[in-house]
This record gives C-alpha cells, sequence and structure tokens, in this order.
C-alpha cells in the first residue's frame, strides 16, 4: 500500500508559530505535485491528519470509480517528484522529468520554507528513508541555483523592443522547453528563422498525444497564437503565451485545374501584355 506522509514545521525565526494557511497550503500543494490532473479518477485520500504542530498529514491514491487503492496510477509521478526533491536537498535544479505545469507550485512550496515555514518532510513511503528541506537548503535553492539561471533568463528578453499579439506559421522542428515553459520550436514559413514558442498550459493538455515527437519529426506545419516578441530590428524573437492549430497540407494535381485555352489562344507574354492594356475588358 502506498502512503505519502508530508510535515510541516514552524521556523524558529517565527517563534515556532505555524500558521493554519502555511501548514494546509503546503501540503494542498504538495499532494497537487503527486496529482495528474488529466486523471480526474484518482485522488489522494487522507487518511491521516495531526491536530498539532508540527502539521503532519497522510494521503493514500484511491480511484473514485471503484474506492479502490491506484497505487499504480501514481507511482511514476511518485518517483518523480521524489527523486527532484532529492535534487533540490543536495542543491541541485529540477530535472526534465518533472512535470513543467508543476513547476512553479514546487516553487511556492520552497518559498515558504524560506519565510513562516522551517522545514517540509516527506516520506514517500514506509520503507524509504524521508527527504526533508530546511531553510537554508531552500534558500540556497533561490540564491545558487535558480538566480543564475533568472539572470541569464533577464539579459536574453532584455532585447524585446515591443510585444503585440499575433501568430506565425512554420514547420515543427522539435517539442521541449523555454525556460522550464512547455515550447515548441518552430522554423518560421516566410523567413526561415528558428523561433522557440511557448505554449499555455491549457494547449499542452488539450493537444495530448498530437504533440509529440512523431510529430516533430514529422516537420508538421502549424499556426502559433500568443504574444510576439519583437526586437528592435521587427525580427520575431519568441511567442508567449501561445496557442497551437495544425495546417493541413493538400497536394495539388496540376493536370487537374490545367486549363490549356485560358489565354485563348495567345502566348503568355502577349496575353498579359494584352491584359495590362485592357484590351479583354473593351469586349
Amino acid at each position: 500500500m502506498r502512503e505519502v506522509t508530508f510535515t510541516v514545521e514552524p521556523s524558529e525565526e517565527h517563534h515556532d508559530i505555524l500558521t493554519i494557511q502555511d501548514a494546509f497550503q503546503q501540503a494542498i500543494d504538495f499532494f497537487s505535485l503527486l496529482t495528474d490532473d488529466e486523471d480526474g479518477n484518482v485522488v489522494w485520500n487522507l487518511t491521516m491528519a495531526s491536530t498539532n504542530s508540527p502539521f503532519t498529514c497522510q494521503g493514500r491514491p484511491v480511484d473514485v470509480r471503484t474506492f479502490a487503492g491506484a497505487e499504480a496510477a501514481v507511482e511514476a509521478r511518485v518517483k518523480i517528484v521524489q527523486h527532484n526533491f532529492g535534487r533540490i536537498a543536495s542543491g541541485q535544479d529540477f530535472d526534465d522529468s518533472f512535470p513543467k505545469n508543476k513547476i512553479e507550485i514546487a516553487r511556492k512550496i520552497l518559498r515558504r520554507n524560506t519565510n513562516g515555514i522551517g522545514a517540509t518532510t516527506a516520506k514517500f513511503s514506509e520503507k524509504e528513508e524521508p527527504l526533508r528541506i530546511n531553510q537554508d537548503t531552500a534558500k540556497r535553492y533561490f540564491s545558487n541555483v535558480l538566480a543564475p539561471v533568472e539572470s541569464l533568463h533577464s539579459y536574453l528578453f532584455s532585447r524585446t523592443a515591443r510585444r503585440e499579439h499575433g501568430s506565425i506559421d512554420g514547420r515543427i522542428i522539435e517539442i521541449g522547453t523555454d525556460y522550464d515553459f512547455p515550447a515548441i520550436h518552430l522554423e518560421e514559413h516566410k523567413t526561415g528563422r528558428r523561433i522557440w514558442c511557448r505554449i499555455n498550459g491549457e494547449t499542452a493538455s488539450r493537444l495530448g498525444d498530437e504533440i509529440r515527437a512523431g510529430d516533430a519529426w514529422g516537420h508538421k506545419r502549424v499556426r502559433v497564437r500568443g504574444t510576439v516578441n519583437y526586437n528592435a530590428e521587427g525580427d520575431t524573437i519568441r511567442i508567449l503565451d501561445g496557442t497551437v492549430a495544425f495546417i493541413e497540407t493538400t497536394e495539388i494535381d496540376l493536370n487537374k485545374i490545367e486549363d490549356k485555352n485560358f489565354t485563348e489562344g495567345y502566348a503568355v507574354s502577349e496575353y498579359l501584355d494584352r491584359l495590362q492594356e485592357n484590351e479583354f475588358g473593351r469586349r
């Protein structure tokens, strides 16, 4: 049976006072990390909660259709969260396995650990050692791990001269992330320039299996609409909060549209000259 225990400790800097808001929100956010939002049938059932400080709660995955345990359905997600909490505890950042739509939630957990909460501890099973993240660990994450990335991000985005709502279309080169946001790398149809286009969470969920490697390697043509960032020269450098629509292209049989009598027997050059002089319109 998979039961996960989560403990929130007060901060000595706050005189060991643990507010209800901090304790409950920390637990809510933690179990949100363990939840696949696309699978609404599996929830974390509250099996235990303490009534004093430090606050401790325990959850067990349950399928609401059968009310039976759903350990197999959450096993992969639990392992990913456990692995990444271990990375944070050892002074590293989240890796590519961590769900991109959950990173900001995880950072909120860490940020509370720098102010108001002394430590959070997660025990992912009875047989495994708990993972503990204290204030020093959380502060090191923001100062030593995240700050350099955000500094580079600010430098790159300082190139943006203006923004406006619009769209571009092109062929998918790859699917990945742009500073922790789900994104697609496009080769723009008009210019051939390669541009990263961030897509919003709703679009990423809606597209599901469509926007995977198979479509990327197939160089599917798409149109991305969102906030277009331009540099001082007027070139598109990035799209934010994008939505994606696939463009279906059809092969045209030239034999079916060919009209040998279109120029009424004139040579093409002579026909164009007469058309420009409006001779056909005077008939």
